[in-house]
């Protein structure tokens, strides 16, 4: 039976619209002569006192409600998938095995991905730049750092295990549970990337770049992986 243009593109979601995205938020927060750099200090200034942030990194309710709690639903998210994976029957019919195991590797990977570019990035946080009493020069990411220089900002590591679920979006092919997907997907991924922001471990290049990128590995998963192939 042959597909509609809708059904196919459910189906095999294209990588182009999400790599453009990243190449496009890399290329304006990335050099200084665009100007964006601008808006970055400008969502930071709300956030920062003169001698302080808004948010108080150390404030216990803070941490637990947008940084450990996000964190626990997370894993206990991965282990509901894990016993779905290996045992379909204790899970909706609606999920079985294969939407799992994608919605699995949407959490393993998006997360490990954003983390492990640090190490090439070589982007400092807000809170240790000078303008905000650290030590270090705001240099952007095609500027040469000196070394040392910290390398453990940008992507966004925290933000990104909530963007991962965008990965519900590509699970399922009807238009609402790809709405409700984006909807998760996007407002958790906010709700721990604007909390990372106001206590400054985060500028809003550095979670924008965060969730175009978590789109675009979710898309790229679900070629792989296929989890709306209603055969698996």
């Amino acid at each position: 039976m042959a597909h509609s243009p809708t059904q196919s593109l459910a189906k095999r979601p294209s990588l182009l619209a999400p790599g453009l995205l990243v190449l496009t938020l890399v290329g304006v927060f990335g050099f200084r002569f665009t100007g964006a750099e601008s808006i970055d200090l400008a969502v930071q200034s709300f956030f920062w006192r003169g001698d302080h942030w808004l948010i108080n990194p150390n404030e216990p309710i803070g941490l637990w409600l947008a940084y450990d709690g996000p964190k626990v639903l997370l894993i206990l998210f991965a282990l509901w998938l894990i016993t779905v994976a290996l045992f379909p029957h204790f899970g909706p019919a609606a999920m079985g095995r294969r939407r799992a195991l994608y919605l699995l590797a949407c959490l393993a990977v998006v997360p490990l991905v954003c983390t492990q570019l640090r190490a090439v990035t070589h982007m400092a946080t807000p809170r240790e730049l000078v303008m905000y009493q650290g030590k270090y020069a705001h240099l952007l990411l095609f500027e040469t750092k000196p070394e040392p220089y910290p390398s453990h900002a940008f992507p966004a590591g925290h933000a990104s295990g909530g963007f991962a679920l965008l990965g519900l979006a590509f699970a399922w092919t009807s238009h609402r549970a790809r709405r409700i997907g984006i909807a998760i997907g996007l407002a958790l991924g906010a709700w721990m990337g604007v909390y990372q922001i106001a206590r400054g471990e985060h500028f809003l290049s550095h979670t924008l770049v965060t969730t175009a990128l978590a789109w675009f590995l979710c898309v790229m998963l679900s070629r792989v992986i296929r989890p709306v192939d209603l055969a698996a």
